[in-house]
């Protein structure tokens, strides 16, 4: 099946140590601390036991969304990205289309294979 927007890539940004958090920060901290950085929101969160998936918009622009999965067990941060087509001026219901074409759910759900895949030097 094509999809809209050509495959998707997880393309690792940093860790919670990056950003000077504590590997024991609540979860509640750690996505307040990197929308932080962004200076941004949470449009919409998807919230698994391994993984989170975050719409970060600009506040008062709904067209400047990205997706952003983070990794609860390994503490690391993707950013969600395609091949085609535009993957950082979101909107709520583009997620809502993307995450449900790309089943971005299960990818939340079990995020370790996303650190499997990084080469060595990715990961140091």
């Amino acid at each position: 099946m094509l999809q809209s927007r050509g495959a998707v890539m997880f393309q690792p940004l940093f860790t919670t140590a990056d950003i000077g958090l504590r590997q024991d920060a609540s979860v509640e901290h750690v996505v307040k601390a990197f929308l932080n950085v962004g200076e941004a929101l949470a449009s919409r969160w998807i919230e698994m036991p391994r993984g989170i998936l975050l719409l970060q918009s600009v506040p008062d622009q709904p067209a400047s969304g990205a997706i952003y999965l983070y990794d609860r067990e390994r503490h690391i941060f993707y950013f969600v990205s395609f091949f085609e087509g535009r993957d950082d001026t979101l909107t709520a219901a583009e997620f809502d289309q993307l995450v449900s074409e790309y089943d971005l759910v299960s990818q939340t759900a079990n995020p370790g294979h996303l650190w499997a895949e990084l080469p060595k030097a990715e990961i140091a």
